[in-house]
């Protein structure tokens, strides 16, 4: 296992601790993220059309503020298992006022996402439509020049 610091290699001293904790977890609590959806596809993209592609894709499926359930890290000992139970009740408590600004948080992500898809397609049908406009003008100016250059032969 590799793991950097401050770009000092740190692996051999967290790794045992990583393996430690990850074999005490439960894996069914891990959620696996479907691989269409998953971040490290941007690492496949080969030019910024694909990766910002790409990543505006990505940012819909992320836009979302959950207020599920949790597992909730805790201590060991007695006093880490009040704390987590502590923590849960008022997590239960509360959880109505986190539900409603997740809510509308979630309406304003929804916003932001919709917008940079629009702007994302605005911009690649303007710059399609500047291509096309450029093409047009160097064949009208290519004409011309071949115009002028037989003009120029005939006048000989």
């Amino acid at each position: 296992m590799k793991i950097q610091v401050a770009g000092k290699d740190c692996g051999a001293e967290l790794g045992a601790l990583i393996r430690e904790r990850a074999a005490g977890r439960d894996p069914e609590a891990v959620a696996d993220i479907p691989g269409d959806i998953n971040v490290l596809r941007l690492a496949r993209a080969r030019t910024e059309t694909d990766y910002l592609t790409e990543l505006i894709r990505l940012t819909r499926y992320r836009d979302g503020v959950n207020t599920l359930d949790f597992d909730i890290p805790r201590k060991p000992g007695l006093m880490g298992l009040f704390m987590a139970g502590l923590r849960a009740f008022l997590w239960k408590l509360l959880r109505y006022q986190h539900d409603r600004i997740a809510f509308r948080q979630n309406l304003i992500n929804y916003q932001f996402s919709s917008v940079l898809e629009f702007e994302a397609t605005w911009f690649r049908r303007e710059a399609e439509a500047m291509k096309s406009a450029v093409a047009e003008l160097e064949k009208k100016v290519a004409l011309q020049a071949e115009s002028l250059r037989q003009l120029q032969e005939r006048g000989r």
